[in-house]
């Protein structure tokens, strides 16, 4: 080979090796910087991570209920809102194109307010759930203590209004009665003045029902009392196909008026024995809430509608062809004597539910 031609070839050979190296020491400085951005994009996916992390236990940690639809369907939900729409609350979000509302099914009271996502989010919508169940109940509770408050005064200002002329009537008969009066005429007269003192009784038994209770307070156990009702009511479920379940959890001491509270229990008993008519369950428990002894009777019965249900407590309201509707209003007088209070949940044809809060401790 030419001298010429070797020159050339060394001379490509040197320059194939200086483009080698150069190529091996890029590459190794590439593969170096691609390692440090691995790196990085390893740490900022931790750190995207982390915060998603931080984002979801915020959201679950919050007292609302926050969902993301996507058009009808759910794409996210934190833990709250997992729990409150178990009931199926998420169809009702999507009517009328309504931004906020209530609802209520019969798991308790919700309020809710929707948004539609922008920036690249659009066709989805933040749902916030609110349960609000306490906050309703309190606030009937509230109401239907002033309600019933004006109620009874007002009851005991008309049976007051009332006994003055009939005392005066029955005053003025019996200064007319005497011998000279003819049999007849006597008996007429006797009848008068029976149907007045009738009518007296019936107010003194309203004025009663009006009039705060004198309450005799003893240590006493819940559990025992309801026990011992059902022992002696036991007479009155004899026979009939019905079933009673009694459960006590809590069976530590408390203080209430036992004849009052067996009063309370016996009402109760037999609303709820009506209520299941011949067949059926009637389910009674005790159990501790925070600072209160709760009894829960309930059965499996015909049940109220809302209309109903919200006036139960009044008096003389009833739905029985035999009675006064006062039965009810005495258990509520009984309970709030005892700086307790009552509830009652109930949906036509699937029973009803009496909750009973009487506080621990002597009020």
């Amino acid at each position: 080979m030419p001298a010429q031609d070797v020159k050339l070839l060394e001379n490509a050979f040197n320059e194939f090796s200086r483009a080698s190296d150069s190529i091996i020491s890029y590459y190794g400085m590439l593969e170096s910087r691609i390692r440090q951005l691995t790196k990085e994009v390893e740490e900022k996916n931790a750190e995207l991570e982390k915060a998603g992390d931080y984002l979801n236990n915020i959201l679950d940690s919050l007292p609302v209920g926050v969902v993301v639809l996507d058009r009808k369907s759910v794409t996210f939900q934190n833990k709250n809102a997992a729990r409150l729409t178990t009931g199926g609350i998420v169809p009702y979000l999507n009517v009328n194109g309504e931004k906020t509302g209530e609802i209520k099914n019969n798991k308790g009271y919700f309020r809710w307010k929707k948004e539609r996502l922008t920036n690249g989010f659009e066709g989805k919508e933040v749902i916030v759930i609110e349960d609000v169940t306490e906050v309703e109940k309190m606030k009937e509770r509230s109401e239907r203590d002033e309600r019933l408050r004006a109620m009874g005064e007002m009851a005991a200002r008309i049976a007051h209004e009332i006994k003055n002329p009939l005392g005066s009537m029955e005053l003025f008969l019996s200064m007319i009665q005497n011998d000279r009066l003819k049999a007849k005429e006597k008996k007429y007269i006797d009848y008068i003045l029976f149907g007045l003192k009738t009518i007296d009784r019936i107010i003194n038994n309203i004025l009663s029902y009006t009039r705060p209770k004198t309450l005799v307070l003893k240590e006493e156990r819940l559990f025992k009392i309801v026990r011992d009702t059902l022992d002696f009511m036991s007479v009155s479920i004899v026979g009939r196909a019905i079933e009673v379940e009694f459960n006590a959890s809590y069976q530590g001491p408390s203080f209430f008026d036992p004849d009052l509270i067996k009063l309370v229990i016996m009402n109760l008993i037999s609303n709820a024995i009506d209520a299941v008519a011949e067949k059926g369950t009637i389910g009674i428990e005790v159990r501790e809430e925070g600072s209160y002894v709760l009894l829960v009777v309930s059965d499996n019965g015909v049940g109220m509608p809302e209309d109903v249900r919200r006036n139960i407590f009044n008096p003389f309201f009833t739905m029985k062809d035999k009675g006064v509707g006062l039965g009810l209003y005495i258990v509520y007088n009984i309970i709030q004597a005892h700086g307790g209070f009552i509830e009652a949940e109930s949906a036509e044809g699937s029973g009803s539910s009496f909750f009973i809060y009487i506080p621990k401790d002597r009020q």
